[in-house]
């Protein structure tokens, strides 16, 4: 259920039956600019490039927004101007001059200066571009440390192998099956190249096969599946010279969708940490694996009291630039250092209870166990993060008893890392062990394992999300989001409510208890709120274990979180929309009406389109419980009508709907909504229906023993809302000829028998006939029809006789031969 904060229904029925004032025409707003691609999607830091914009009306596009880390920003390029012409006019007034002919603005294409200072902090961000009809979609800019370099075909041979220079990453792409892409490279003796793929932790469906060969072509080295299906390659140089590095897919598949960005040269790479994290406001020793890292092999980490809990992502800064990202993660669980040998329950190292353990399961078919007690009764999570930060640990967990009998076990709770929950009882010992599923090990099969109780913080939570992302207001308008709930463990009630909203701007706040999952919010503008575009900002707020715990909403754009949303507010629309019917209220299987008043605004006289908005739980319209009547106002008619069909089987309870509003003006769609209108569905008592859809019977004279002449079909009653009592029961539309026996369905009786049998008089053919079903729930009269059930009447077939023997007789006077049928002595 959820409950609303804000404007009154009351006020907006009376604007609409006192305040129907017709006000000027405004100019309504000009199409949303839209991006489909950009052109390249990476800038290195601390450097500018040129960018094409793809999309739709692009011509009037003001203004870049970046969402993410700062340091990046964007201007226009302006088309080329035309050459001055070389003939110009004199007029002999001197009042008439030539005009130069503007440069053409492009809707579809925009080229942009981009920029990265040399702050940016490297990864991705959204770019949106805006101007006064509103904010685009947002499309992924990204940040690199590496010169950007993109791939020019052909270069699909040795021959025509593309020349690179490091270090460099290369954009390109297997743009068809069997492609091959070649760069030729110059190396020398002892240096060791790091060549990097990434293509499948991007999204893409590119499974790389990498390559580098000599000067002649001759294969030196191949990779494939490193980081998941992405190829990695440290190739130390034997010898001065030109190599090639060949990239393909494995299995030759290829398509404008199998991107990759391969980075190249005597690049720092960190293949491993460990320990994988520390504790908050602790320093804690790191040692380092990888290459091109000057010799480092332990560094100390100093990790701030106050710093953000749960993954970072850090990089190892060299002179020969940045390594490459790594996941390390930041608790305020104590650490505890795994101490070898610890495979048996004997040998279990013990810890206390809550504890983060630090370890690696270093051999072939190792196995770490740790022991623990806890001082009261209570819930006990181990969890172990391994997969998600690097290692290729594929984490079997196994509690077992202080004699070693297996309580549980997990695997694959979150990827390959696993995660158990229990009750433990006081003062009884237990054992966790952990290990790969496959019995693998090594030395950088490490691992994190917390054992702990489950926190409220980390365990009750819930997540909201809104859309649209981009909201488009009209001064004087109204219009929706739709908030959705997530929730983890936490089933208390959620306030949803709008932030740092303009002035001139109102939102009203939505709380979501139990179920639905989902609702309607709304915004509205006064007549003096500003023009622009602003972020938007939405946040959910609830109660877990005493404290009210806020998160910020997420947008979302084709069910994907966007990382910021955008409000644009319009002139004035050329209509509003104002309910007249406040609340409705109606039975499943039956009918109601929205009643809404639009206000035209002078000069106004398009068709006006309404229909009814809104969603049952989850994501799911209106649609799945109501059958809905849309209405047109044709010109100068003021006054709309929606008829809502509640489906038999639709939700019962209270849904908010909103009453939209389609129009254009100025060659441009426009579109308003009402504010929301409460519609509570109501169950009906009782639902019947015929077990089968469909009888035959064969139209057979009186008093014939055959059972072809009869069919039957069970009646069965859904009772619903308490109903116990008796239903009478009357068949409809039987056809002439058929004789049929209906039972009623007693008191809290579930079924009874529909027969019927066909007498002579029956005409062959298809028929369809229903059963009315009549009773009595809380003093009032109830009647519920089943579907159609189909009738078939069938003829008896011909009976075939034998034939009679006859007697040629030859009649002398005549010379006539007649035929005399024969006859058989009784």
């Amino acid at each position: 259920m959820s409950w609303r904060h804000g404007f009154g229904h009351a006020g907006w029925m009376l604007r609409a039956a006192f305040a129907a004032v017709l006000l000027p025409v405004s100019l309504t707003a000009q199409p949303v600019p839209k991006i489909t691609s950009i052109s390249p999607e990476w800038v290195q830091r601390g450097t500018s490039t040129e960018i094409t914009i793809v999309g739709e009306n692009l011509s009037s596009v003001a203004d870049f927004i970046f969402s993410g880390a700062t340091g990046l920003s964007a201007t226009n390029i302006p088309p080329a101007a035309a050459a001055p012409s070389k003939v110009s006019i004199e007029s002999s007034s001197g009042a008439i001059k030539r005009s130069e002919v503007a440069a053409p603005k492009n809707d579809k294409r925009l080229v942009v200066k981009l920029s990265a200072g040399g702050d940016a902090r490297a990864g991705a961000r959204e770019l949106r571009v805006s101007g006064p009809s509103g904010v685009s979609n947002p499309i992924g800019i990204n940040v690199g440390y590496l010169p950007e370099l993109a791939e020019k075909e052909p270069n699909n041979s040795t021959e025509q192998a593309q020349t690179i220079t490091f270090p460099v990453t290369v954009s390109g792409a297997i743009a068809a099956a069997g492609q091959v892409d070649y760069y030729r490279f110059k190396a020398a003796k002892g240096q060791e190249l790091v060549f990097d793929v990434d293509a499948f932790r991007r999204g893409s469906p590119l499974d790389s096969s990498l390559a580098i060969l000599d000067s002649n072509g001759k294969e030196l080295m191949r990779s494939e599946d490193v980081n998941g299906f992405d190829s990695f390659i440290t190739f130390n140089v034997p010898a001065d010279g030109d190599y090639f590095a060949q990239i393909r897919d494995f299995r030759f598949q290829g398509s404008g969708a199998h991107k990759y960005r391969l980075s190249a040269g005597e690049l720092p790479y960190v293949e491993s940490v460990f320990p994988l994290g520390g504790q908050r406001g602790k320093q804690v020793e790191v040692a380092l694996t990888g290459h091109n890292l000057e010799g480092t092999t332990k560094m100390n980490f100093d990790i701030a009291a106050t710093g953000p809990l749960g993954r970072q992502e850090i990089r190892a800064n060299t002179p020969k630039g940045y390594s490459n990202p790594i996941s390390f993660d930041v608790s305020d669980f104590a650490d505890f250092a795994e101490a070898e040998p610890n495979d048996t329950g004997e040998k279990a190292n013990s810890i206390n209870v809550p504890v983060m353990i630090n370890g690696k399961i270093e051999m072939a078919k190792d196995v770490d166990r740790f022991k623990f007690k806890v001082a009261s009764d209570q819930k006990v999570v181990c969890e172990a993060i391994a997969s998600r930060y690097g290692s290729p640990l594929d984490v079997l967990l196994i509690l077992e008893d202080g004699k070693g009998a297996v309580l549980q076990q997990n695997d694959d709770a979150a990827g390959a890392d696993a995660r158990i929950e229990f009750d433990a009882k006081k003062d009884t010992e237990y054992v966790v062990a952990i290990r790969d599923l496959t019995s693998r090990g090594g030395e950088n099969f490490a691992y994190r394992l917390a054992v702990r109780p489950p926190s409220a913080a980390a365990e009750a939570n819930f997540v909201v999300r809104f859309t649209p992302e981009a909201v488009r207001l009209n001064r004087g308008g109204t219009t929706r989001l739709r908030c959705e709930l997530t929730r983890a463990g936490y089933d208390g009630p959620v306030k949803i409510s709008f932030q740092d909203l303009p002035q001139g701007i109102f939102g009203e706040s939505i709380v979501l208890t139990g179920t639905p999952s989902s609702g309607l919010i709304m915004l509205s503008a006064n007549s003096t709120a500003p023009l622009g575009n602003f972020r938007l900002k939405l946040a959910g707020s609830g109660t877990i274990s005493g404290k009210t715990v806020t998160r910020v909403a997420e947008g979302l754009l084709n069910d994907k979180p966007v990382r910021e949303a955008f409000l644009t507010v319009l002139d004035a629309a050329p209509f509003t929309i104002d309910p007249i019917t406040l609340s409705q209220e109606i039975e499943q299987n039956r009918s109601g009406n929205i009643e809404v008043m639009v206000q035209r605004r002078e000069g106004f006289t398009g068709e006006i389109k309404l229909s009814a908005e809104g969603y049952v739980t989850g994501k799911e319209s209106i649609s799945k419980s109501f059958g809905v009547t849309d209405a047109t106002l044709k010109a100068g008619e003021m006054l709309g009508k929606i008829k809502l069909t509640a489906r038999q089987d639709s939700e019962i309870g209270t849904r908010t709907i909103v009453i939209k509003g389609e129009s254009a003006a100025d060659g441009e769609p426009v579109v308003e909504y009402s504010h929301e209108i409460p519609v509570t569905i109501t169950q009906i008592p009782f639902v019947i229906s015929s077990t089968l859809p469909k009888l035959t019977v064969t139209a057979l004279p009186s008093g014939s023993a055959s059972a072809a002449a009869e069919a039957s079909t069970s009646i069965k009653v859904e009772r619903r809302d308490g109903f116990t009592n008796e239903l009478e029961l009357t068949a409809k539309g039987i056809p002439e000829g058929m004789q049929t026996t209906l039972e009623k369905i007693s008191a809290n009786g579930a079924e009874t028998t529909l027969k019927i049998v066909a007498t002579e008089k029956a005409k062959a053919g298809t028929n369809t006939f229903t059963v009315l079903g009549t009773g009595v729930h809380n003093d009032r009269t109830y009647r519920f029809r089943t579907s159609p059930v189909s009738l078939v009447v069938n003829l008896p077939e011909a009976t075939e006789r034998p034939p009679v023997p006859v007697t040629l007789v030859t009649n002398v006077a005549s010379n006539a031969v007649s035929p005399v049928p024969s006859t058989t002595a009784k």
